[in-house]
């Protein structure tokens, strides 16, 4: 649970060197820029600019007056601060569209540049020193929204739920700061519960910034009533739709849209992949004291916005039709479709499952796919184990290690030399409190409603370890159960490119290199056959498919 505080975001980073950043005030000449993207408008004391929850609000710059920034309302509004002139509104989330974290209101008679979202993006693009203060002060507010203990939306659930574990890592993956309360360990859970009409069979329950109260919901009916997902997709036509919003993905879309085409970018759970759930990636070009994947993932799709491109999420695609007359029809969840000219693949892939009786009983309550802050909590002082031997788990035992009382690495083989990176075997071996288990595996998995032993098998012996969470990082299956036969793939299921595909091409004109095998459709990252399975190559790749794709596009024209 988030312990509550009346600090306001102003006052939390006042003190730190970079709030000039998160609140720069615009002089003469940037103002007189901005009025080339907007209007003129007076405001009277009182008047509400926009309101928390409002979706597509223009951004305002104030030249006379003042403005106070609030969140919440009745006993629980907090203030997070009072601006002046030469301040502006807006966050990442202005950009796309997306749902307000507050509510702005005249405090005094006011003058503002009023600048709609199209004329918003169309600034950041084309004034690069103006938009560089901006696009700094935008996505510095949405870190300190996500810091802000008073911010984001109540979970009511417990943690023996695995819905309730769903839903707290698909809002912590998405950047949605909550509050949670737990029926085992917090008193208000209960008096919580009443207060909005539910009952413990009714967890996890979310409540809204506006007091909405959601039973048991789909992570896509969270997302829409926080104002997370998109709402203007269902039919709209698109140059490039790019499924899949991982390190590929992103990269993809990012270049796509610099270069003027309309794109989507659409992702079940959250942007960032299988590498948005990593810890710290440290061997990433550029980034010598690392950057964790969910970072890393926020940078891409602050670009994505900043060009304009579309970041549907969790939209989950369902499948592609694939008939020789363009465009392409791409079903989604919730009855809704989209076309494109040119699509994509970036879907990745997941992590296996073993095969281990009850595994899918245990998933949330001992058992987890990811490593983030979130699960570290779970295992506090505890011991643990880790299950695979690449860069991955190597990347989550490092990070783990610093919350747990002792770290196990499982894995089948000889050693990590064959599949993990030096630096990380070198960092594993210094750490006192991880072990790593040669020729070993789980053979079962034991307790009730939650995880509360496992039997392993260590060279032949079986024995048993009460040990109560473990994480899987084994080898990867493709995510191209939604193609159908549209694309020729591999006997693994990963989707085959340029010459690969070469069998079932249809065309007198050769595949490019990242072309698949129906003209039109590129595959990128994890999901393509005999790619490298690492970020740099996936974001390699995504910029290479945009240069093809636009050949292509060119002979479609």
């Amino acid at each position: 649970m988030n312990d509550k505080s009346s600090d306001s975001v102003e006052e939390l980073l006042a003190g730190g060197s970079r709030h000039h950043q998160i609140f720069p005030r615009l002089d003469e000449r940037q103002v007189a820029l901005l009025e080339r993207y907007g209007e003129r408008r007076k405001l009277k004391t009182g008047d509400v600019l926009f309101s928390e929850g409002d979706r597509h609000i223009p951004m305002f710059a104030i030249l006379a007056g003042t403005i106070e920034a609030t969140r919440g309302s009745g006993d629980s509004l907090h203030i997070l601060g009072s601006h002046g002139p030469g301040s502006f509104t807006g966050e990442v989330g202005t950009l796309a569209g997306r749902a307000a974290v507050a509510t702005a209101r005249a405090t005094s008679d006011c003058e503002v540049i009023v600048i709609d979202e199209e004329s918003l993006r169309a600034l950041v693009i084309s004034e690069a020193e103006l938009s560089e203060t901006i696009m700094r002060a935008f996505i510095l507010r949405r870190v300190a929204f996500i810091q802000d203990q008073n911010a984001g939306v109540l979970v009511i659930g417990s943690s023996a739920s695995a819905a309730t574990f769903r839903l707290r890592h698909f809002l912590s993956r998405n950047a949605q700061p909550s509050a949670y309360f737990d029926l085992d360990e917090h008193e208000e859970a209960k008096a919580l519960l009443e207060r909005y009409g539910a009952t413990d069979a009714d967890i996890p329950v979310l409540i809204t910034s506006q007091g909405v109260a959601l039973k048991h919901p789909t992570n896509r009916a969270a997302a829409d009533a926080i104002g997370l997902s998109p709402d203007r997709l269902n039919g709209e036509r698109f140059d490039v739709v790019v499924v899949g919003a991982g390190p590929a993905g992103l990269a993809a879309a990012v270049y796509a849209a610099s270069e003027g085409l309309r794109v989507a970018v659409l992702d079940s759970k959250a942007p960032g992949g299988q590498a948005g759930t990593s810890s710290k990636i440290e061997n990433y070009f550029g980034f010598p004291t690392g950057i964790s994947g969910q970072a890393l993932a926020g940078r891409g799709l602050s670009q994505c916005r900043k060009f304009g491109a579309e970041v549907g999420v969790p939209v989950q695609v369902l499948g592609i039709e694939c008939h020789e007359a363009q465009p392409f029809h791409i079903r989604l969840d919730c009855d809704e479709h989209v076309y494109a000219r040119a699509v994509v693949i970036a879907t990745g892939a997941r992590y296996r499952q073993p095969s281990l009786a009850r595994l899918e009983d245990f998933v949330g309550r001992g058992v987890y796919y990811s490593a983030t802050f979130m699960e570290a909590a779970f295992c506090a002082n505890e011991e643990l184990i880790i299950v695979g031997g690449g860069n991955s788990a190597g990347q989550a035992a490092v990070f783990l290690a610093g919350f747990a009382r002792h770290v196990h690495i499982v894995i089948r083989g000889d050693g990590l030399k064959a599949s993990m990176s030096n630096y990380l075997i070198r960092r594993i071996d210094a750490a006192a409190n991880i072990t790593v288990h040669l020729r070993t595996q789980i053979v079962e998995l034991k307790g009730e409603t939650q995880l509360e032993s496992v039997i392993w098998d260590r060279q032949g012996h079986i024995e048993p370890k009460p040990f109560r969470h473990v994480f899987l990082f084994l080898g990867a299956q493709p995510n191209t159960g939604w193609l159908g036969d549209c694309v020729a793939l591999d006997r693994n299921g990963f989707v085959l490119t340029g010459p690969d595909a070469i069998s079932r091409w249809p065309s007198e004109r050769p595949p490019h290199s990242l072309e698949t095998s129906r003209p039109g459709i590129f595959a990128v990252g994890d999901v393509r056959s005999g790619s490298v399975k690492r970020v740099a190559a996936a974001v390699g790749e995504g910029a290479a498919a945009i240069q093809s794709l636009h050949q292509y596009l060119a002979l479609d024209e």
